[in-house]
């Protein structure tokens, strides 16, 4: 007999895709590196899934404050609290249906950015430069796709 007051597997498959896509947000989402011709001096830039951008030297001088990086950081991390929410707090299959439809929707915002963010790698200004998607993408999309599994084992569970 199962304890109802235990959480399933499948509710903590959901949850960790929630936490994983909530951590993804903090890692970079987009990178950038310059190597001056010249002097040989590296730059590098990084901005995360909320805007925040780290960096040295050429690259963050080039990049003003005013640049806003669309990135659905925000939405991820939104869906990441609440694919945990519905897990906790969500009772059969309403429960299975909102871990599903998190874990699809965090994929879907992991997979518009990796389609908008395009990548370059050339010389410009006696510098050589090559931009691209951050590994906090990808991992956006292994969260979402741990949360949409979780909900999938819970509706498979219930049909049991």
């Amino acid at each position: 007999m199962v304890n109802k007051n235990s959480i399933a597997k499948s509710q903590v498959l959901t949850i960790a895709g929630g936490l994983i896509s909530m951590i993804s947000v903090f890692l970079p989402w987009f990178g950038a590196r310059a190597t001056a011709a010249a002097s040989g001096e590296v730059s590098t830039l990084s901005v995360n899934g909320l805007g925040t951008i780290n960096g040295s030297g050429m690259l963050l001088g080039l990049v003003s404050g005013k640049i806003g990086w669309e990135f659905q950081g925000i939405g991820v991390l939104a869906l990441g609290i609440a694919s945990i929410a519905a897990a906790l707090l969500l009772r059969e299959k309403l429960q299975s249906i909102a871990m599903s439809a998190c874990g699809i929707l965090i994929i879907g915002g992991g997979v518009v950015n990796l389609m908008s963010i395009e990548s370059f790698s050339g010389d410009i200004m006696g510098a050589t430069i090559s931009s691209g998607v951050g590994y906090g993408l990808y991992v956006v999309v292994i969260a979402g796709a741990v949360a949409a599994a979780g909900g999938l084992f819970a509706w498979r569970d219930l049909n049991r």
